[in-house]
């Protein structure tokens, strides 16, 4: 082969090459695209404050990029109250608000709540469901039935923090939704203990927690003003389980984008003093 040849040959692959990074390039920045940061969904004014946080979901981060699809599992005794209404045969509101949040997503609810299940029970059971499932979330509705049933303080507070670790432990991002709210229980010490623990486990573990309990307190007083709603009834209405989709659909968009926070290096060991002891 002649130098001029040998060159041409030589141009010709550098182009391709070229071309070849450049198409790269733009697929990479295309998928990027598709999952660049949505506005998080609004929450209706009547649905009051849950405290929303911006704690990362890393798992459901690395699902979205990986392959576009969050599977979700619900669980607690009234996990469907959190997912909200779905009528005719439609899916979830929780479901349809995040795929129209973010587009190209496929949102698979599993819904797995047992009527009545204490903390500890439902720890239990969701290690079969995790192998059965292979969740990126965990959406888990805990408190209530333990404040009932007076399982004592640190008994749940326990329960819940290694729960929450196993499930971390397996790569799965947790959302806790507090306790059910009634006026009658305002004042009854075991029951807000019990609020006040899960907050503890919460901030300890750094997951995210819905507040249930705040937000329903809230719209109870919207509805019950302009509603025949009773206060024991409140729970079970359609609204209630509207505006907690709402707050979920919100927490999850949010902690699928946030930025998990650099974590600060060690600082190097002291450097012993030439006159210490030896």
């Amino acid at each position: 082969m002649d130098v001029g040849m040998e060159r041409a040959t030589l141009a010709s692959g550098v182009r391709g090459a070229l071309v070849t990074a450049v198409a790269l390039l733009a697929m990479a920045e295309g998928v990027m695209a598709q999952t660049a940061q949505p506005e998080p969904p609004a929450v209706a004014k009547e649905c009051g404050d849950a405290g929303i946080g911006n704690t990362p979901l890393p798992n459901s981060a690395s699902a979205l990029q990986q392959r576009k699809q969050i599977k979700i599992l619900a669980i607690g005794a009234s996990s469907a109250a959190v997912l909200g209404m779905g009528r005719g045969g439609t899916p979830p509101l929780l479901e349809r608000i995040l795929e129209h949040t973010i587009k190209g997503l496929d949102v698979e609810i599993i819904n797995r709540g047992v009527s009545g299940e204490l903390a500890e029970a439902a720890g239990e059971r969701l290690k079969i469901e995790v192998a059965l499932n292979h969740p990126d979330i965990v959406l888990w509705q805990v408190g209530t039935n333990d404040a009932f049933a007076q399982v004592p303080v640190e008994t749940f507070e326990l329960s819940v923090s290694n729960t929450v670790r196993w499930l971390k432990s397996h790569n799965i991002d947790v959302i806790l939704v507090g306790l059910h709210y009634m006026k009658q229980l305002a004042k009854d010490e075991h029951y807000q203990a019990i609020r006040a623990s899960l907050r503890r486990v919460a901030n300890a573990e750094n997951v995210l927690r819905i507040g249930r309990y705040e937000a329903m307190e809230v719209l109870a007083r919207t509805v019950q003003a302009n509603g025949p709603l009773e206060p024991q009834d409140f729970g079970l209405s359609e609204t209630s389980y509207n505006c907690m989709a709402q707050y979920i659909a919100r927490t999850i968009t949010v902690g699928v984008f946030a930025r998990a926070p650099k974590s600060n290096p060690l600082p190097p060991p002291p450097t012993p003093s030439p006159d210490a002891p030896k």
